[in-house]
């Protein structure tokens, strides 16, 4: 099976007056979960990994004529903007870009799966004195 991404944002958004329109949404916390399931029923194990951070959304030049008032707002819409700001921060040399971190998490998942390393007790410890 393949990883499965959900992005989300917390129902706490931060929110400003600007530019004569109020309740402007200027920071919100992303969180990104990633799972995948390996097996089938009751043998079935899921492995997943989850990142959250705060981020601060571009509010420059915000259009009267096409802003969305709180009320209105939907998950996905300001999913979109975090994800856009994740993006765009990225293109200005700080942090990585919404596929990176997706990638990082199919990594960390496939060495859930199949661990690069392990913890073996030592021969010496299953002796008898």
């Amino acid at each position: 099976m393949a990883v499965t991404h959900t992005w989300s944002v917390s129902d706490q958004l931060q929110t400003r007056t600007q530019d004569g329109l109020s309740e402007v949404v200027f920071s919100v916390v992303w969180n990104l979960y990633s799972e995948e399931i390996v097996g089938t029923g009751d043998d079935a194990v899921t492995y997943s990994i989850s990142s959250a951070n705060q981020i601060s959304l571009n509010t420059d030049n915000l259009d009267p004529a096409t802003y969305t008032a709180f009320a209105d707002l939907t998950e996905a819409q300001v999913v979109g903007w975090a994800k856009e700001q994740i993006d765009a921060n990225a293109a200005e040399g700080e942090g990585v870009v919404c596929a990176e971190w997706e990638a990082g998490h199919d990594r960390n998942i496939a060495k859930q799966i199949n661990p690069p390393t392990a913890v073996e007790t030592a021969p010496w410890a299953t002796e008898n004195p």
